[in-house]
């Protein structure tokens, strides 16, 4: 006889308090030991500046001769934030880059925040991070593409020191650098030769294998550093560094940047033998960490041993094991901007600090929003409430701790990406303790309504997560904007969710309540008011009014009467917006002031204050900005005008310079034309990401749920940007490139609540699952949304109150984020309130009447008169399936 081995109740007990002590333990100590000084580590805003912004000029590369594709200005501004995202190893939501014009690029940094970073963004923007390859006495082997010889040659170390390092490497190809090896290779890189490389570096790799052999001594050391070539990157910059920083120990190296890059100037093993000439220790070369050598010296091996062993490859692969160096993606994105058809030269640089009356505290904003959403749960639902407060917290924990081991700084977009799977966990919770406290209500007791709630709510949250896990694919490889950061967040976080709140939390919650004490103490589970009944008599009056329509349109009609206006008056489409300088301007100049001598900050101040009034007196429709270029509290004039004042400004505005006589102060200005390249490419690839998740996401809510559900979502998220874009027009927001992103987000928020709401009525319609041809009443569907309305109020004005809490508390607490992106998102969530309470139930209501009425009338054409539908039919009728 089999016997099932039954736990006790008790042990159940035991072992979930078990899983909440782990939790509150991992939580308390992770945060204190763990989470809070990685997240000081990495978060590089300082007291006053938040960003720093590059503004460059796109010329083509003339030091390269390999032919090239030319490449759109939008193809550069990719290029460039990839180099930036994979070079640094950040999120792309770290860096913004836009273009300005076909010729001009605006670069935003998160992390350039001083002085020193931001002097090394822009070094690393305007000089490329060439490779050059040498002998072991640093004298270069190739010039111009060109294979020099062993013989050595008039173009030596010494040219390359004072001319720079462009003309001294490899002619190669655009992008021929690739951390992606068939062969699977570890710790290399591919580097793709074209034929006149191939045939320079095939014969490098021959010279060198010859010399090996030539050696007069019968037993030559092939792993001599003689016999290696050294590939470099910023070899120039290396050297100059060597010289200004560490003259003495470069002297002792002999100007050698070999010896100079290892320990003891010893670029061979050093070996020692015994009495017989037996080797019995060997130490091998060790690069200087104190000058990150390992980020300069990439390779030093002989060039042989790197040839591909295929004969059709024209590749070789360049070794990259330093521990402390570049990672191959890294190196890969280095090599490949080296091989890019254009340069980048500085026009101005500058910080962006923050506004007084901001905090800045990111962990503030999602504290507020936690703890406001805990008191809910516990007042609510008391110790299930808390308990699932707790398991909140350690996802929330988790979820940070995975973010910061990859060494991301966390922004604003990424804080509003973080409270946003934060929403998800939430309204999950408060579905299934909903539904626990209603079946309690309804007569179960808390074993068979947990068990009841559980079942009701796990597919569902499996359904929230492969929605959202499918649109974070999609935007984490489009990579558009800031899509893939926001993708990849959105990711993790639902995978989270999956494992920790549909998984841990449900199990702790039934193994909780598996004792007789919680039958007899409901109150300790739920609040025990009994408001729903009284509130069912009156949801009536949200379908008695048809007038509901009617803000909506008025709204919208507003938008475009004043869209329109401005957009006429200027006649430019995109002058109808209230857009900043990176997404639509004409003409932007930078005006600032170079001393010969020493600088001297009260008498700059003065100066720039004198140059700033006599350009506000003499042009009264630009836009002046008085912006920080270094710590000290040095500023620039940037001068924003739709018109052309280059005149002025290199006539008038020199001569009235001139005419102060300020002692040893030079006049630096940069003119440049706009133009609203950027706008087109970026809201066409956006359209296209945010059409391509609706529609994963209507052809799996309707397999899953009905076409009715998918037609839901998609007409609340065509009403939601119509009315955000109207809003944008109306109220006159301020846009930025931001505000792709904040439709991205705004597009997951309706995904879950949509999902959320298709599953509570498909738990209502239990009998059309059963018997295909039941038929709904008018007065059953109508009961039926009813009830529904009933069960979302009480969650749809916590979360439209959410939302107002958001947009409040926002623009103080995030620093790195404009207004528009929080004023949308804020918005949404009360758009979203007043749609899913006033608007869409009636709609889904008339839509599920529509089905039945067309499903009765193929009934009685005997369209379903089958043998296995009679059977249904008999069973719908004895009301067996009820």
């Amino acid at each position: 006889m089999n016997k099932k081995i039954r736990i006790s109740p008790a042990l159940k007990w035991v072992f979930s308090i078990f899983i909440i002590i782990a939790m509150i333990v991992s939580l308390i100590f992770g945060s204190i030991f763990y989470l809070g000084p990685k997240l000081k580590n990495n978060n590089s805003t300082n007291e006053q500046i938040v960003s720093s912004k590059v503004i460059l000029k796109i010329d083509k590369d003339n030091n390269q001769t390999s032919s090239k594709e030319d490449l759109k200005p939008n193809e550069i501004a990719n290029i460039v934030k990839s180099y930036l995202q994979e070079k640094n190893d950040k999120l792309t939501s770290n860096f913004d880059v836009n273009l300005l014009s076909k010729d001009l690029l605006e670069v935003k940094s998160l992390l350039a925040t001083n002085d020193e970073k931001l002097s090394s963004l822009v070094a690393s923007l305007i000089k490329k991070p060439y490779l050059t390859i040498t002998d072991h006495n640093g004298n270069p082997l190739f010039y111009k593409g060109r294979y020099q010889g062993l013989e050595g040659s008039s173009h030596n170390l010494q040219e390359l020191i004072a001319d720079g390092a462009q003309d001294f490497n490899m002619d190669l190809d655009a992008n021929p650098a690739t951390d992606k090896i068939p062969q699977g290779y570890a710790d290399r890189i591919q580097i793709k030769l074209n034929d006149y490389a191939w045939d320079q570096f095939t014969r490098l790799a021959f010279d060198y294998w010859i010399k090996g052999f030539r050696s007069q001594n019968p037993n030559p050391n092939l792993n001599s550093s003689t016999n290696k070539v050294y590939f470099w990157l910023n070899l120039d910059e290396f050297i100059h560094n060597a010289i200004k920083n560490d003259k003495e120990n470069w002297d002792k190296a002999g100007h050698n940047p070999v010896k100079y890059a290892y320990v003891n100037n010893k670029p061979d093993v050093d070996q020692t033998k015994d009495k017989d000439g037996k080797v019995i220790n060997s130490i091998n070369p060790i690069l200087k960490n104190s000058i990150n050598a390992q980020k300069y010296l990439i390779s030093a091996t002989s060039p042989i041993s790197l040839i591909s062993s295929q004969k059709r490859d024209s590749v070789f692969y360049l070794i990259n094991n330093s521990p402390n160096g570049y990672s191959n993606r890294q190196l890969k994105s280095l090599i490949n901007f080296s091989y890019t058809p254009f340069t980048l030269t500085k026009q101005t640089a500058f910080f962006e600090n923050k506004p007084a009356y901001k905090f800045d505290s990111f962990v503030l904003a999602m504290v507020i929003l936690f703890v406001a959403m805990s008191i809910f749960l516990i007042v609510k639902h008391k110790t299930l409430g808390a308990i699932s407060s707790i398991t909140m917290a350690f996802l929330i924990f988790v979820f940070m701790s995975i973010i910061t081991a990859f060494g991301v700084s966390i922004n604003s977009l990424v804080a509003i990406s973080i409270m946003v799977v934060i929403f998800v966990m939430f309204n999950l919770i408060a579905k299934k303790l909903q539904i626990f406290s209603k079946e309690i209500r309804e007569g179960s007791n808390t074993n068979k309504s947990i068990n009841k709630a559980t079942k009701k709510t796990f597919i569902s949250g499996l359904d929230v997560v492969a929605i959202m896990g499918l649109g974070s694919i999609l935007a984490f490889y489009l990579n558009i904007n800031h899509s893939s950061t926001i993708g990849a967040l959105f990711g993790i976080g639902t995978l989270l969710i999956a494992i920790i709140l549909i998984g841990i939390n449900t199990l702790v919650l039934k193994l909780m309540i598996q004792t007789e004490t919680f039958d007899k103490k409901i109150g300790w589970l739920m609040s025990t008011k009994a408001t729903k009944c009284k509130l069912i008599g009156k949801i009536e009056t949200f379908f008695k009014t048809k007038y509901f329509i009617i803000p909506i349109v008025i709204f919208a009609i507003l938008g475009l009467i004043v869209y329109s206006t401005f957009a006429i008056k200027q006649q430019n489409a995109i002058a109808g917006f209230n857009v900043s300088s990176e997404i639509y301007n004409d003409y932007i100049y930078s005006i600032g002031i170079n001393f010969k001598n020493n600088s001297n900050l009260n008498l700059h101040q003065q100066i720039i204050n004198d140059l700033n009034n006599y350009v506000s007196n003499n042009n009264k429709n630009v836009l002046i900005s008085l912006l920080q270029t270094n710590q000290m509290g040095f500023k620039e004039i940037i001068i924003n005008s739709r018109s052309n004042i280059d005149n002025f400004i290199n006539v008038d505005l020199v001569n009235y310079f001139n005419s102060k006589n300020y002692l040893d102060a030079e006049l630096i200005k940069t003119s440049n034309t706009l133009g609203a390249t950027n706008v087109g490419y970026s809201l066409g690839w956006t359209t296209l990401l945010l059409l391509l998740i609706m529609i994963s996401t209507v052809i799996y809510i309707s397999f899953r749920y009905s076409f009715q559900s998918a037609f839901i979502f998609l007409i609340k998220q065509i009403i939601l940007f119509i009315i955000l874009i109207a809003s944008f027009a109306a109220f006159r927001i301020k846009l930025d490139s931001q505000i792709y992103d904040s439709l991205i987000l705004i597009l997951f928020i309706n995904i879950f609540d949509s999902t959320i709401n298709a599953s509570r009525i498909k738990s209502e319609v239990k009998k059309d699952l059963n018997t295909k041809n039941y038929i709904y009443t008018l007065e059953q569907t109508h009961t039926i949304f009813k009830s529904f309305i009933a069960d979302i109020l009480l969650i749809q004005n916590i979360n439209m109150i959410l939302g107002i809490v958001f947009m409040v508390s926002a623009p103080f607490l995030l620093v790195t984020i404009s207004m528009a992106p929080i004023i949308s998102i804020g918005l949404s969530f009360i758009l979203l309130w007043y749609l899913n309470l006033f608007i869409m139930p009636r709609i889904w209501e008339w839509l599920t009447n529509l089905k039945y009425t067309n499903k009765l009338k193929r009934i009685k054409n005997d369209f379903w008169n089958t043998e296995k539908i009679q059977e249904q039919t008999f069973i719908g009728i004895n009301d067996f399936s009820i």
